[in-house]
Parts: structure tokens; sequence; C-alpha cells
């Protein structure tokens, strides 16, 4: 795990594992780790990959067909994102902050936004729980 200097701040910069390619399209990850002691970023790095690779896992655990394989996968990515599974029609309900911090913790681009991610952290499309 390499830590570089990015801005001011300090990142976590590492290669996608082949695993993990099917579901992140980015081939290297440069995570802010939010501190610029070298000290704090080494024991903040660790974490922020698991919770990646937890991330990772929950969407390749919902590549699949099956409506409730996909509702538990949604539901563990969206806690691997820090956030509690809602239903669409609930998180259409959240105050405007909690709103947004779903919508901008949607990973991919504004132009090809991540469809598992969103699916988690907005409600997702096919769920009947």
């Amino acid at each position: 795990m390499a830590i570089k200097k990015r801005g001011k701040t300090l990142s976590l910069y590492k290669r996608v594992p082949k695993r993990y390619e099917s579901v992140e399209s980015r081939k290297f990850i440069w995570l802010a780790l939010h501190t610029d002691s070298p000290t704090v970023a080494e024991r903040k790095a660790g974490p922020a990959w698991e919770a990646l690779v937890e991330a990772w896992e929950a969407k390749l655990a919902g590549d699949t067909s099956d409506a409730e394989q996909r509702f538990a996968a949604a539901r563990d990515l969206a806690a691997a994102r820090g956030f509690r599974y809602l239903r669409a029609e609930q998180v259409a309900r959240l105050p405007r902050d909690e709103l947004l911090e779903r919508i901008t913790a949607v990973g991919g681009t504004d132009a090809d936004p991540d469809v598992r991610d969103a699916e988690a952290l907005l409600g997702a499309r096919n769920n009947q729980q």
C-alpha cells in the first residue's frame, strides 16, 4: 500500500486487484485519507482499503439476477459506504442534506455513475422488501 502526498494531504494509492475489475472501472485507486500526518495516514489506510474491498465484494455478490441476493448485496454495499439501506420511497423523504450526502457517495463519474452504488444508496428499483 502506497501513501502519497496529493495536494496538501495524503492519499492511499493502490492498484485495483484483478478480482474486482468487473465492478471497478479504475485501474488504480486514489483514496483521500484527509490528513497531512504520515502517522495518521498509516493508521487510516488499512481500514479505508478494507472498506473498499467490502464494497467491491458486495458489488460482486449483487451481480446476479436473484432478487434476494441483489437486495442483500445492496444492503451490504450501503453499509460498506456508511449508510443504512433504504427503499427509494424512504430516500425521497430524507432531509435535503442527507439526500445530497447519499448522492455524492455514489461512485463513478457524473456522466457515468455506478449503478450498483446508486441502487444501494438511493434505493434498489427491483426490491420487494
